[in-house]
């Protein structure tokens, strides 16, 4: 089964991809190709929040410490985390950069690779809907959050300023909304007072490749993607926090990210001098 996984260039990505890629190769027949995505918002560079989140996720990771790893050409020791690079050289697949949905990263990646299953998962574009019918078993999206109720960007920071107990996980078809297709699975996990929403929306993605794991495994053996349709309620949809809305965040004692929780994930790379950080913790 040819898997073509749509993510993002990011940390979060990166993390969550080293364990999908290590439960899919090892089921039988599964040949994978990975697309990731690189896009800035203007919104990311004009609220601060958003721009430090940039820091930490993208500029810091991919600007100097990633190349590093990299450029010493050294296989990651034994239950390490890998670059995205490390990754593709490890388990040879191809990996590429998409700047835009017509890039030919993305374009090539579905006429020549013709994936029986898309995953999406982070990925920072739209997805045409000329590309609904090419895999045969469908797209599927990996949305760090309860649906219909927490649709669109950031769902782990609202489920969190919500007061939430846990923290959901949808995997669902893609169509031509913005997480509106039909559920295929569903979990969720918990909110830990202290954890970050950093740490928690990894949890939840690290559910989301259980549930992918899941959905291969019955479509390997001859099963189908069932899908249900989801409800009408929504709490939160499709845009990124305001300053007001960070500012309740912080006023109740919630982080964004933790520094000595993001240098103990830098640790898992084997990244462990003092990392340039620009405060404590956002």
């Amino acid at each position: 089964m040819n898997i073509l996984i749509l993510s993002k260039r990011d940390l979060t990505a990166t993390v969550f991809l080293n364990d999908l890629v290590a439960r899919l190769t090892k089921l039988p027949g599964c040949r994978l190709r990975i697309v990731l995505a690189e896009r800035t918002r203007p919104v990311e560079l004009a609220v601060p929040e958003l721009k430090r989140m940039k820091y930490f996720e993208r500029d810091l990771p991919f600007g100097t410490l990633f190349p590093r790893l990299d450029a010493a050409r050294q296989d990651a020791r034994p239950g390490a985390l890998m670059t995205p690079a490390q990754l593709a050289a490890r388990h040879g697949f191809t990996l590429s950069v998409a700047h835009g949905v017509d890039d030919p990263a993305l374009t090539q990646a579905v006429t020549a690779f013709a994936p029986d299953l898309v995953v999406s998962a982070r990925f920072s574009f739209l997805i045409p809907p000329g590309l609904f019918g090419v895999p045969r078993h469908g797209i599927v999206n990996v949305h760090p959050g309860s649906l219909p109720g927490y649709a669109g960007l950031y769902p782990h920071f609202f489920s969190m300023l919500a007061g939430e107990a846990e923290l959901g996980c949808s995997v669902h078809l893609v169509d031509a909304g913005i997480d509106s297709g039909p559920l295929v699975a569903e979990g969720r996990v918990p909110l830990l007072p202290g954890r970050s929403a950093f740490a928690h929306n990894l949890d939840s993605h690290l559910l989301g490749n259980r549930l992918i794991n899941d959905l291969v495994e019955n479509l390997l053996g001859g099963g189908s993607v069932a899908a249900v349709p989801q409800g009408s309620s929504k709490v939160k949809s499709n845009s990124y926090p305001t300053p007001a809305e960070f500012e309740r965040f912080r006023a109740a004692g919630l982080s964004l990210i933790a520094v000595e929780e993001y240098r103990e994930l830098l640790g898992r790379f084997g990244i462990f001098e003092e990392v340039p950080v620009v405060a404590d913790g956002v």
